[in-house]
């Protein structure tokens, strides 16, 4: 069936209503994290600042498909759907955001996707689905629809106002705007967009007693990109210096160099049982694969287990399974370690300084949890403290944090770069 057979009968966006200005200063403020690979929500609530939960523990997948009955899904439908028919999905949305169609930097990304990407109006990339092009702030406004639901089940009350997280942008930089209209379409007002590394320092401040004034190397490790930023702060004002960030080093690339591991892996003759019309295997294999690498940050080995997931030269269908250890896939990421680390050395050279002249090290994103990085980190970091603070979720904690404090400043824009 052709992509226009498949009618969009229900979406979330049909539903919702742009912001009254009546609810500009109603209710609480929530802060959200649309990341590549997960979207996150905080809430300050009853003195505590807290992730609001889903199905996959502190974040929802930041996947949007059309599923059955024509039915707009979002989460870990979503990437149900993406995994059987991934055509009807699309990820790497906060990605498609950050740069114009067709943009090189993206290239990793329409590479992986196999959705139809188009371009937009607006000049970003759009996506069909069935019988309907979706904008990517049309994407990602349903990414935020899907958290405002989140915190509105969690605090039992409605939710009109958020505080965003952006990459640091520099001034021209149409992201923040584009955020906000997003947001607009998910009936929310935004009552501050904060950069990640500003929400990460200052939320780390809040934490730890220390020096009244700190400089710090933001290490966020994302699925989309690394993201390097050096930052000086102190109790409620944080100025980036200086971010860097390279997309060939993200998570993604780690996942897709697991991957490739893992075929070549199978025995003579035996393949895995997709081609170019019925890619589902594929992507069942490659799920399982992510997963291992996440198991793997915390034991020796997993193994990965796909059933019915390859066919041999004579065409009998097999289960997909072999054995990766924590060394293989340490092996694949060193590199891209290195490079990162280089990448923090770079900045602070910019600035007549060393990796020992910082006072903390703050590791983010769920790629930092590899043991390989920390002990890396320690060792580029001479003497310095390095911390690894709720990977996942100190961008959108600090930010909630911020977002229920007073006279917090408004962040510096970095002279370049941004994810």
């Amino acid at each position: 069936m052709t992509q226009a057979q498949f009618q969009v009968t229900d979406c979330p966006l049909d539903r919702v209503r742009p912001p009254d200005p009546s609810t500009k200063s109603t209710g609480p403020v929530i802060a959200i994290d649309l990341g590549v690979t997960n979207t996150r929500v905080a809430v300050f609530h009853q003195g505590n600042t807290v992730c609001v939960p889903s199905e996959r523990m502190d974040g929802t997948p930041s996947v949007v498909a059309l599923g059955s009955g024509g039915r707009i899904v979002l989460g870990n439908a979503a990437r149900g759907q993406q995994a059987s028919v991934p055509a009807l999905a699309v990820w790497g949305i906060k990605g498609l955001l950050g740069a114009p169609y067709g943009d090189p930097k993206l290239r990793w990304l329409y590479e992986q996707l196999r959705c139809q990407v188009v371009r937009g109006a607006d000049g970003l990339a759009a996506v069909v689905l069935g019988n309907r092009t979706f904008s990517a702030k049309e994407l990602a406004a349903m990414l935020l629809y899907e958290a405002r639901e989140r915190a509105q089940n969690y605090l039992r009350q409605p939710v009109y106002r958020a505080v965003l997280t952006v990459p640091p942008t520099r001034k021209d930089d149409p992201l923040p705007q584009t955020m906000t209209a997003a947001a607009a379409l998910a009936g929310l007002h935004v009552e501050r967009i904060i950069s990640e590394p500003t929400a990460v320092a200052l939320g780390a401040f809040q934490r730890r007693r220390g020096k009244p004034e700190r400089t710090a190397i933001v290490c966020d490790w994302g699925g989309g990109c690394f993201q390097a930023s050096l930052v000086r702060y102190a109790a409620r004002q944080c100025q980036v210096l200086g971010t860097e960030g390279n997309v060939s080093l993200c998570g993604a690339e780690l996942d897709k160099r697991v991957l490739d591991l893992l075929m070549r892996k199978l025995p003579s003759g035996v393949r895995v049982a997709a081609d170019k019309n019925n890619p589902a295997a594929h992507y069942r294999v490659a799920g399982a694969a992510e997963f291992a690498k996440i198991q793997l940050s915390a034991q020796p080995e997993a193994r990965v287990l796909v059933p019915l997931a390859t066919v041999d030269a004579n065409g009998r269908a097999g289960d997909f399974n072999t054995v990766i250890t924590r060394r293989e896939v340490e092996d694949l990421a060193r590199p891209l370690v290195e490079s990162a680390l280089k990448m923090c050395e770079q900045i602070l050279a910019a600035k007549s300084m060393f990796p020992g002249d910082v006072d903390e090290v703050l590791l983010v994103g769920e790629m930092c949890r590899m043991p390989l990085l920390m002990q890396r980190a320690q060792e580029f970091f001479v003497q310095v403290p390095v911390y690894l603070d709720e990977p996942g979720q100190s961008v959108v904690l600090g930010a909630a944090r911020l977002s229920a404090s007073s006279g917090v400043s408004a962040p510096t824009p970095p002279p370049s770069g941004r994810r």
